[in-house]
């Protein structure tokens, strides 16, 4: 009789044992906009033929902005200006957006979930991303590239390279 007690106590330490180990391999959480810090610089990538967008991200104070402008054929289509900064009740960062041919500005939530790899989904899907039917993710590439992936309805509609210029 005694054995039995003997062999469930070993068990359920064991098991205790095994929660508490388990419970410490969670990722650490990632700092967001140190990330982000990684495409500080000049990107350009084709979007279509003889179409770029050229994208400019420089540091803001804590934030980062970024000035892009789509060109094709040597003349711009069409230019804007991003201001990314943290929100930290949803650990994601948010993106603010207006164009030169609209006062219109665009919202979006932007997040790490690897070292390499940015989300972004519109600001309305910031506490449910999953219900967002239009996605993009850019994919990190070191040292200098990185592949911006648009998805519509869990489909892919647009992936594009861009390759950081030299300074």
């Amino acid at each position: 009789m005694k054995t039995s007690y003997s062999c469930s106590l070993v068990a359920i330490i064991l098991l205790l044992c095994t929660n508490g180990i388990q419970a410490q391999t969670t990722q650490p959480k990632l700092n967001q906009m140190e990330l982000m810090k990684q495409y500080l610089g000049i990107w350009k990538g084709e979007l279509t033929k003889d179409t770029v967008m050229i994208l400019n991200f420089t540091s803001y104070g804590k934030a980062i902005e970024n000035n892009y402008k789509i060109v094709t054929q040597g003349k711009i289509l069409y230019s804007g200006k991003e201001i990314y900064g943290y929100n930290q009740k949803y650990d994601k960062i948010i993106l603010a957006a207006v164009t030169d041919y609209s006062p219109r500005i665009s919202l979006a939530a932007c997040w790490f979930s690897s070292r390499d790899t940015g989300n972004l989904v519109g600001y309305q899907y910031l506490a449910n991303p999953e219900k967002d039917n239009n996605k993009m993710q850019w994919i990190l590439i070191p040292p200098d590239s990185a592949k911006r992936i648009v998805y519509q309805n869990n489909k892919v509609i647009n992936a594009s390279t861009y390759f950081r210029e030299k300074q």
